[in-house]
């Protein structure tokens, strides 16, 4: 009897609404995603179709590589010296990646573009609730128009905003929509890339407006004319954000100073504490270049290379670095498991790139989606922060599970 019931248990159906609901709570709580995220692994763990897995797997060179970094990085731990109560945050981060693999070889082609609609829908209401902020309708966790950033961190945020913005172009690009449908999104894309430059998100701006340029080359091929009409755009959107939103001129004023402190060898500001990581970075990768110190030992060793007098900043700078992840993706991956650990990781985001999706929209979509996280990089690990990992993680599933049934549909036409 227990057999007959299991049987009837439709799988695809469960992971089809854990990710609707995924989709929809990404914008809003880590806490709830990571909870279904647990969910979504627990039922593969139930429904215990392996060779599925393991075959999706072993068919997308997207996936091999990301098993194989998720792996050393978990493997990472046996040479941390610190003990597992430091170290566990970061090994349960890179569990909840196979999360990926699983959603992949489970979703449906058909069901794609629906997750997408809700995060859409999702997106559409954290914006609604950004405006009441910005124009002080109300107030959102105590937060006003000086913190526009209703449900999630600002940095994070300016991903999620970014994002959505050249999800919407990409759509407005493409022969697939009505015109109505077009002016919809148009409205929408301004309204989002509004909302990205009354945030505090600098990252998240820089992104955009480097993914914006690609959108157009993906677009209308490699042209002069492309790549000036894209450039047009990009001005236009930052001189209307600089003119309109004080919230981004003092941003970019901010910078400026970062930079000049920079320059006199002060290290105590946004930018400068990025650039004194840089410089702590190179000194602990010089000493473990090929299998980094371990995920967790990260912080401790910052701690004893400071200590120890071989990098040397302010007091302020010296307290501040130990305390926080190194604020770049990159340096953070070399740091943790050294040059094994950066070439997987190149490799899983160029097999990212090269995922063959017969799906042009989604194509074109999965290109943008690497190229706004590889900008980002530059400045947070953001698959280490719990939001940007969500997202990371939703949307890799869906183009890798558009890859694998472009796939099958060939194999079965073969």
């Amino acid at each position: 009897m227990l057999s007959t019931l299991y049987s009837r248990i439709d799988f695809g159906k469960i992971y089809l609404y854990l990710s609707f609901l995924l989709a929809f709570s990404a914008p809003f709580s880590w806490k709830v995603s990571r909870i279904l995220l647990i969910l979504i692994i627990l039922v593969w763990f139930i429904e215990a179709d392996y060779k599925k897995l393991f075959n999706g797997i072993r068919q997308s060179k997207f996936l091999t590589f990301l098993t194989l970094f998720v792996s050393f990085q978990l493997i990472s731990i046996f040479w941390t010296e610190t003990s597992y109560a430091v170290s566990h945050s970061y090994f349960n981060n890179y569990l909840l990646w196979f999360a990926i693999p699983i959603l992949s070889v489970s979703l449906k082609r058909k069901d794609l573009s629906k997750i997408v609609t809700v995060f859409l829908s999702a997106m559409f209401i954290s914006e609604i609730t950004a405006y009441g902020m910005y124009f002080e309708l109300w107030r959102v966790r105590g937060y006003g128009p000086e913190y526009p950033s209703p449900f999630i961190h600002h940095g994070a945020y300016s991903i999620f905003m970014a994002f959505t913005a050249l999800l919407l172009l990409n759509r407005i690009y493409s022969s697939l929509y009505s015109n109505r449908e077009k002016i919809v999104m148009g409205i929408f894309f301004l309204t989002i890339s509004g909302n990205l430059f009354i945030s505090l998100g600098r990252i998240g701006q820089l992104a955009y407006a480097l993914a914006i340029l690609s959108a157009g080359i993906i677009h209308f091929k490699l042209r002069f004319k492309t790549i000036l009409l894209s450039f047009l755009l990009v001005a236009a959107l930052f001189t209307a954000a600089y003119q309109m939103s004080p919230m981004f001129q003092h941003r970019i004023e901010i910078a400026k100073n970062d930079i000049n402190k920079i320059m006199d060898g002060n290290f105590s500001s946004s930018w400068g504490m990025r650039a004194a990581y840089i410089i702590l970075g190179a000194e602990i990768i010089k000493d473990h270049p090929m299998i980094g110190v371990g995920i967790g030992d990260v912080r401790a060793v910052a701690h004893h290379y400071i200590d120890t007098d071989r990098v040397s900043f302010s007091n302020y700078v010296e307290k501040f670095l130990p305390k926080h992840q190194f604020h770049n993706q990159y340096l953070m991956v070399m740091v943790q498991s050294g040059l094994i650990g950066i070439l997987l990781f190149l490799a899983m985001f160029y097999a990212l790139f090269r995922l063959p999706i017969v799906n042009q929209e989604t194509k074109q979509t999965s290109i943008l989606f690497g190229i706004i996280f590889m900008v980002a990089f530059i400045s947070n690990p953001f698959l280490l922060v719990n939001e940007t990992r969500t997202l990371f993680i939703l949307f890799t599933s869906v183009f890798a599970a558009s890859s694998l049934q472009a796939g099958q549909t060939r194999q079965i036409q073969t």
